[in-house]
C-alpha cells in the first residue's frame, strides 16, 4: 500500500470511527464489532505509518553518517598521499548522489571547514584533481541552490518585518542570495498591498553590496514605477559603484524623466561621482567607457571565480526582472554589447561604441561559446555585422586586436577585410596609422599571413609606407608544409645534446636547431620555414633568460611561439616572476619533465592564447592562396611589390608535390624579368624525370619569358633543348612542338634551323 492509498483507508476508517462516541445500549453487537475492528485497523495503519517515517528518517540518518564517513577517509588518506585510497572513498562519495545542500553544510561547518580548504589545494595539482573537482562542484550547486530558493529568498523579506534578531538573520540570508533577492524584492515594492515593508526593504538592500547592482541598474533603466526607480537610485547612491553612472546619467539626459526622478538621478550621481571624473561626459560616452571597461576585463566587473554561471539581467512590465544565464567567461563580452548597444541607442553615431560592439561579438564566437537565448532565433553570426559595417569599422576592430594582441578577433577582421574592400579601402589611415600594414608584423603567422595576402591581392598600383614587407612574407607563406621546427638553447653540452636527441627521436620535427648562446640560435633559424617550439634552459648567458624572453617578445616569429624554460628546484622558485600575464606563451617546468609532457605543454599554451598549431591543413591551405597572389601579382605586371625576393622559393617549388602551387610557380617564374628563372624553367622542361604536363607547362611558360625578356639561358641548356627534343624523332610530338615554340622564340642564329630543315632532306 502506497502512501497516498494509505491515507486514504485512514481518513474512510476515521470517518466511521467518529460515531463511536454517540454509541447506545441499543446498538447491535455487530456494530460494536465493527467499530472495534475499525478502530485496531487504525491503529495499525497509523503505527505502520509512523515505522516507515522512522525507517524513511534512518534511511537518510544511514545516507548522511555514510556520507560523512566517506569525506573523512577521503580526507584522511589524501593528507598521508594515498591516493589510490583517497580517490576510491571520493568515488563512493560521489556515487551517492548526496544533496548537494547537505555537503555545502558540511564545507561551511567549524569541523570541516579545513577539510573545504584542502579540496581546493587538491584540486590545483595532484592526482585527486578530477574528483575535488566534482566534489566542489557538488558544494557549488548546494551553495547555489541555497542562495537562489525563491521561497526561502521571500520568508526572508517578511522577517525584516520581525523582530530585530530576525531582521539581522533574515539580512545576513539575503546578504548570501546576493542578485538573487532583488526581483523579489522588487515585487515586494511593486505591490500595493505590502507598503508597510517598503522602509525596511528600503534600508537592508544597501547592505546587500555590490552583486545586487546589476540587476538594480536593469529596474532603473527598464521599470516605468516612478516610486520603485527612485528607491533604487537611493540605493545605488549609498552603494556607490561607478558603473552605475551611464544609467544614471540616462535618466538625467531622457527628456520623458520627471523633475522629481531626474533630481533624484542627479544627487545620486554627485553621491558616487565624488571626484568628477565623470562629470560633463554623456550617456552615450560613459555607456562606451564601461563597455571597454568589460571588453578590457576589469577586476572589479569580473564574475566571482567560484561562479560557473554569469547573469544577464532584462526586465517585462508583467514579470519584472528576469534573468539569462551564460558562461561565466562569456559575459564580458555579452556585457561589452549590451553597453555598446545602449550607448549607439543614445548616439548612432559612435562610430567607437560600433567598432567594440563587432570586436566583443568576434570575441564570443572565438572563444566558441554559443549565442545566448536572447539573442532570438536565426540571429545572424557576427561576420554579418562586420561586413555590413565596412572597411572603417573593421580597421577599428583589427587596431584594437592589434593592441591587445587577440590573435582570433584580428584574423576575423582581416578575413572581412578582404571580402568586401580594396586597395584605398585597405591601406586606409586610422589616427595616423594604418591597422592593415601593422598586422604584418604580428606575431601570429595566420594573421601575418593573411594580412600580406589581402594587400598583395588588390594588386596595388600605388606606393604605400613599407610595401617592401608584403612579398617577403607571402614568400615565408609559401615555404610552409606543416612540418615543426624546434630551437633548442642550453649552456651545458651534455644537456644540450641530450635534449636535441630526444626532440629528434620524437619525429615531430623536421629539424631542431641548437645552440649555448640564443643569438646564434636565432640566426641558424633563418633557413627554417618557421619556429614551432623554443626550450631554454634558466641559466643561459650572453644574453640571459629576462633578456632572451625580451628579445622573443620583440620577434615576430617567436612572440607567439610556445617557450619552455628548464630549471632545477632552487631556479624554479626565483622564476616566479616569469608569469602567465607577462609571458603567456612560457611556461617554466623541470629540468627532468619528459617530453611527452612538454609537447601537451606546448599545445596547452596555443590554446590558452587561441592559438593553434599550424599543421599540413593550414599550411597546404596559405601555401597555395601566397603562390596565388604571386602568381597574380606577376602577371598583372605589378611594378610595387617586387616579386625578385620570392624568387629562390618559387624555384624550389618547380619541385613541389603540391600539383597546384608547383603550377602557380611555373607561370609566376615565367613572368619574372630574371636569368635565374629563365633557366629553372628551361632546367624543368629537360628534366626527364618530371611527368609530361609539367614539362610541357615549363617550355610553355619558358616561351612566354623568352618572348618578353630574350634569351637569357646557359649555353648548354640551349643546345639541349635542340639536340635532344626539337631534332629528335623519339620524343613525344607535343613536347617537340612546344620545345621548338620555346626555341624559336630565344631568337638565336639561322644556322641551327637550317640543320634542322636538312637533317630531314632524302638529298
Amino acid at each position: 500500500m502506497n502512501r497516498l492509498s494509505r491515507k486514504i483507508c485512514v481518513f474512510r476508517i476515521w470517518s466511521n470511527f467518529h460515531w463511536i462516541p454517540n454509541l447506545n445500549p441499543f446498538h447491535s453487537v455487530r456494530n460494536v464489532k465493527l467499530y472495534i475492528t475499525s478502530f485496531l485497523l487504525l491503529v495499525f495503519l497509523i503505527a505502520g505509518t509512523s515505522v516507515r517515517a522512522q525507517e524513511q528518517a534512518s534511511d537518510d540518518d544511514q545516507k548522511r553518517a555514510l556520507i560523512l564517513s566517506y569525506w573523512d577517509e577521503l580526507m584522511h588518506y589524501a593528507l598521508i598521499a594515498k591516493w589510490d585510497l583517497a580517490e576510491g572513498y571520493g568515488r563512493e562519495l560521489i556515487n551517492l548522489d548526496p544533496d548537494p545542500e547537505y555537503l555545502l553544510e558540511l564545507a561551511e561547518s567549524d569541523r570541516y571547514a579545513d577539510h573545504y580548504r584542502n579540496l581546493g589545494l587538491m584540486q590545483k595539482n595532484t592526482p585527486l584533481k578530477e574528483v575535488a573537482t566534482e566534489i566542489l562542484k557538488l558544494v557549488e550547486k548546494g551553495r547555489y541552490l541555497r542562495r537562489t530558493n525563491s521561497e526561502g529568498i521571500s520568508s526572508e523579506i517578511q522577517r525584516l518585518s520581525g523582530t530585530t534578531r530576525g531582521r539581522l538573520l533574515a539580512l545576513q540570508r539575503l546578504k548570501d542570495s546576493g542578485e538573487w533577492a532583488v526581483p523579489i524584492m522588487i515585487e515586494a515594492l511593486r505591490d500595493p498591498a505590502r507598503t508597510e515593508e517598503i522602509s525596511v526593504i528600503r534600508w537592508a538592500m544597501p547592505q546587500l553590496g555590490k552583486p545586487i547592482v546589476n540587476p538594480l541598474l536593469t529596474v532603473l533603466q527598464k521599470s516605468s514605477d516612478l516610486n520603485v526607480r527612485l528607491i533604487v537610485l537611493d540605493v545605488l547612491g549609498k552603494l556607490g559603484y561607478q558603473y552605475s553612472l551611464p544609467y544614471i546619467q540616462q535618466i538625467i539626459e531622457d527628456d520623458q524623466s520627471i523633475p522629481e526622478l531626474k533630481n533624484a538621478a542627479m544627487q545620486a550621481f554627485e553621491k558616487i561621482d565624488r571626484n568628477h571624473n565623470a562629470l560633463g561626459l554623456s550617456g552615450a560616452v560613459l555607456f562606451e567607457k564601461l563597455a571597454e571597461e568589460y571588453y578590457d576585463h576589469l577586476p572589479s566587473l569580473k564574475v566571482p571565480a567560484d561562479q560557473e554561471l554569469a547573469s544577464i539581467w532584462f526586465w517585462r512590465d508583467q514579470g519584472g526582472l528576469y534573468v539569462e544565464q551564460v558562461p561565466r567567461d562569456a559575459y564580458d563580452e555579452l556585457m561589452t554589447m549590451k553597453c555598446c548597444e545602449t550607448s549607439i541607442r543614445l548616439d548612432p553615431q559612435r562610430t567607437d561604441a560600433i567598432s567594440l560592439w563587432i570586436s566583443a561579438f568576434f570575441r564570443l564566437e572565438a572563444e566558441n561559446h554559443s549565442q545566448p537565448e536572447y539573442f532570438g532565433p536565426l540571429h545572424p553570426n557576427a561576420a554579418t555585422y562586420a561586413l555590413t559595417a565596412g572597411p572603417e569599422y573593421l580597421h577599428r576592430v583589427l587596431a584594437r586586436a592589434l593592441d591587445n594582441r587577440n590573435r582570433p578577433v584580428a584574423l576575423a577582421a582581416i578575413q572581412a577585410l578582404q571580402r568586401n574592400s580594396g586597395q584605398q579601402s585597405l591601406l586606409f589611415e586610422l589616427n595616423s596609422r594604418s591597422p592593415l600594414i601593422e598586422a604584418m608584423s604580428f606575431p601570429d603567422r595566420e594573421v601575418r599571413f593573411s594580412a600580406a595576402l589581402t594587400i598583395g591581392g588588390v594588386l596595388p598600383k600605388r606606393n604605400f609606407e613599407y610595401s617592401e614587407r608584403v612579398v617577403p612574407i607571402l614568400t615565408e607563406c609559401l615555404r610552409q608544409k606543416g612540418q615543426y621546427y624546434a630551437l633548442v638553447v642550453i649552456e651545458g653540452q651534455e644537456q644540450r645534446n641530450e635534449w636535441l636527441s630526444r626532440l629528434r627521436d620524437s619525429q615531430v620535427f623536421a629539424d631542431v636547431i641548437s645552440d649555448e648562446f640564443f643569438t646564434v640560435a636565432l640566426d641558424q633559424s633563418e633557413r627554417v620555414a618557421s619556429l614551432d617550439l623554443v626550450i631554454l634552459s634558466h641559466d643561459i648567458k650572453q644574453p640571459n633568460l629576462s633578456d632572451t624572453l625580451k628579445i622573443m617578445k620583440q620577434d615576430y616569429r617567436l612572440a607567439f611561439c610556445p617557450t619552455i624554460v628548464l630549471a632545477d628546484s632552487n631556479a624554479m622558485v626565483s622564476l616566479r616572476n616569469i608569469n602567465e600575464e607577462e609571458n603567456p606563451f612560457v611556461e617554466v617546468v623541470g629540468n627532468q619533465t619528459p617530453l611527452a609532457d612538454i609537447l601537451d605543454r606546448s599545445l596547452e599554451i596555443l590554446s590558452r592564447n587561441q592559438a593553434r598549431n599550424f599543421d599540413l591543413t593550414l599550411a597546404d591551405r596559405y601555401a597555395l592562396k601566397a603562390s596565388e597572389v604571386l602568381r597574380s601579382l606577376a602577371i598583372s605586371g605589378n611594378t610595387i611589390l617586387q616579386l625578385k625576393v620570392a624568387e629562390p622559393v618559387l624555384i624550389d617549388a618547380l619541385y613541389e608535390d603540391r600539383p597546384q602551387i608547383r603550377n602557380n610557380a611555373i607561370e609566376t617564374l615565367g613572368r619574372l624579368d630574371s636569368m635565374e628563372a629563365q633557366r629553372a624553367l628551361a632546367a624543368l622542361a629537360l628534366d626527364e624525370t618530371a611527368e609530361m604536363p609539367i614539362r610541357l607547362m615549363a617550355f610553355d611558360n619558358l616561351t612566354f619569358s623568352a618572348k618578353q625578356y630574350g634569351n637569357l639561358l646557359l649555353t648548354e641548356q640551349v643546345d639541349t633543348i635542340y639536340t635532344q627534343i626539337v631534332s629528335s624523332l623519339d620524343v613525344d610530338p607535343e613536347l617537340r612542338d612546344l620545345a621548338a615554340q620555346a626555341y624559336g622564340s630565344l631568337n638565336l642564329p639561322s644556322a641551327t634551323v637550317s640543320k634542322l630543315i636538312l637533317s630531314q632532306s632524302r638529298d
